[in-house]
């Protein structure tokens, strides 16, 4: 009862940690024509959230150490709320862009401490679990996506600060179940002084989740406008987002799963990116069912990536308080990447006039991951590989981390 309990909290405090971000992008084109914006001020409205949760995980640690890992989301959401609900009433660019700053701070310290949650709690079952977090964000990001346009019928305002709601009513469940549980990670360990800055694996992570992260966020963003530009109604277009983010939902949660049972860390990476690369060729013709098939082709490749990215920190630590110093660098460090891109984006569309730069850019992106993937080691953490738990070929090492796990 107590892990149902557990799965349901985890659930229902993931779906809003993408609401405040995936509700912009079916508005853009309302908003940047009622507050007279170009493409590179409209990507501020979607990036400045994702780089804050990496600026702002840094605190992570502290945060965790001054009120507890309990408070310390509870707090989050309380202004998760606020800064979401905000957006009802204040209707002009500088509010949206203080919104932004709020939901993104309460987003980077929610992320790696439920990482921690999950770690404590489910340490046999991290991909079951991961994908539970990861199909959740992803029914939050397919019900802003799908609802956001419908609920701006007479305020684009009143859309987006209509999802603070959900931030409460998480509150609320957290505040309840949470209260029942005995058991708290709140100090740290005293072999996990701070983030792991010298770990090779580390940095590699850091990279994945940033590339992968960028990728997501630029067909967030532009995806719509992509299609408009294409011939397709602005109503249309979200309708097809929403598709994207469905299926990414879908496949977010299969692939860890199946990571569980079949084939290797490394070579999932390789399917997702060749899912990528044949869904971004099928976005630069103009065929109606390729622009579809393209569509569910990146949506599988960034449904699998994400998990991915979050899997493994979690597979290169050992206990809840390492997992979430692991789970905040990687982070950190990756959604301040992952938010430049889409800004980036903006910009070159904007000097390019066309929205097709946002597709070269993401094969340069995907390409950057696949290399990282197939040169050297991979992602396994270099202590445990020498310390015995890990004396399989190099073939095996990318993996190697799940089989101890199970081992553990």
């Amino acid at each position: 009862m107590k892990n149902k309990k557990m799965i349901f909290v985890v659930f229902i405090v993931a779906l809003n940690l993408r609401l405040g971000i995936s509700s912009i992008p079916p508005l853009i084109g309302l908003i940047k024509q009622d507050l007279q914006l170009n493409n590179f001020q409209a990507s501020l409205l979607t990036s400045i959230p994702v780089i804050c949760m990496g600026v702002m995980a840094f605190g992570v640690k502290r945060m965790q150490q001054q009120l507890g890992r309990d408070r310390s989301i509870l707090l989050c959401l309380f202004l998760l709320a606020i800064g979401t609900a905000s957006r009802s009433l204040l209707s002009n660019y500088l509010s949206l862009v203080l919104s932004a700053i709020v939901i993104g701070f309460s987003i980077a310290i929610i992320g790696p401490l439920l990482s921690s949650l999950i770690k404590e709690f489910f340490p046999q079952q991290t991909g079951l679990l991961i994908g539970v977090y990861s199909i959740s964000m992803g029914i939050g990001s397919a019900t802003a996506s799908k609802f956001s346009l419908l609920l701006a019928e007479d305020s684009w305002s009143f859309a987006l600060g209509s999802w603070g709601v959900f931030a409460i009513v998480a509150g609320g469940v957290w505040y309840f179940v949470m209260r029942q549980k005995v058991a708290n990670v709140t100090t740290a360990s005293p072999v996990s002084n701070g983030f792991p800055l010298k770990k090779i694996q580390a940095w590699k992570m850091v990279l994945f989740f940033g590339l992968q992260s960028g990728m997501f966020y630029g067909v967030s963003t532009w995806l719509v406008e992509l299609l408009v530009q294409k011939g397709f109604s602005r109503v249309d277009a979200s309708q097809y987002l929403t598709i994207f983010v469905i299926v990414q939902m879908i496949f977010s949660f299969i692939i860890p799963v199946l990571m569980d049972h079949w084939g290797s860390t490394r070579s999932w990476i390789m399917i997702c990116g060749a899912m990528i690369l044949l869904g971004v060729g099928c976005l630069l013709t103009s065929y109606f069912f390729l622009l579809i098939g393209g569509i569910v082709l990146i949506g599988f490749g960034l449904g699998g990536y994400f998990p991915i990215a979050m899997l493994l920190p979690l597979q290169a630590s050992d206990d809840p308080m390492e997992a979430s110093l692991w789970t905040g660098m990687v982070q950190s460090f990756g959604y301040i990447v992952g938010g430049v891109i889409p800004i980036l984006l903006g910009v070159m569309v904007d000097i390019f006039q066309t929205f097709n730069v946002f597709l070269y850019v993401m094969i340069i992106l995907c390409g950057g991951i696949l290399l990282l993937t197939i040169q050297g080691r991979g992602y396994e953490n270099d202590e445990k590989s020498e310390s015995g738990e890990r004396n399989d070929s190099t073939v095996r090492k990318l993996h190697s981390t799940k089989r101890a796990d199970d081992r553990r």
